[in-house]
């Protein structure tokens, strides 16, 4: 369901007149971060190559606080209806929780990192979280 309470398989409703309908574009995610600052949560997807180990990010949503918490509320009850209807979704592993949520600067890092490009020089490594 969206948050318009519409099934996910329903058609797209119709842009306004004059504008052509756009086909929604799917991207597969299997790797998430989540940063957040005084004025909006960031969620930064993509996807982790399973032989390497290779983070690509494929996109960011930024959203309002608010927004988020609907997000979280939608999402979790999403997966309540998928597990009453099909089966119960398997605990991969317990989040952790000091990454659960990042402060910007460290999100930012570790997109930078994500996507390949140096980090910024002015921060030491750290050799228990950051990759070689």
């Amino acid at each position: 369901m969206n948050t318009q309470g519409r099934p996910l398989d329903a058609p797209p409703d119709l842009a306004p007149a004059g504008d052509l309908p756009r086909p929604l574009i799917a991207s597969y995610a299997n790797y998430f971060e989540v940063g957040h600052n005084a004025f909006e949560f960031l969620i930064d997807a993509g996807q982790v190559e399973p032989q390497t180990g290779k983070v690509q990010i494929t996109n960011r949503t930024a959203m309002s606080p608010v927004h988020a918490k609907l997000l979280a509320q939608l999402l979790q009850s999403s997966i309540a209806q998928f597990e009453a209807m099909h089966h119960e979704i398997p605990v991969i592993a317990e989040p952790e929780k000091d990454l659960a949520m990042l402060p910007p600067q460290e999100f930012e890092r570790r997109a930078m990192v994500a996507r390949g490009k140096p980090a910024p020089a002015n921060r030491r490594r750290n050799p228990e979280t950051d990759p070689p």
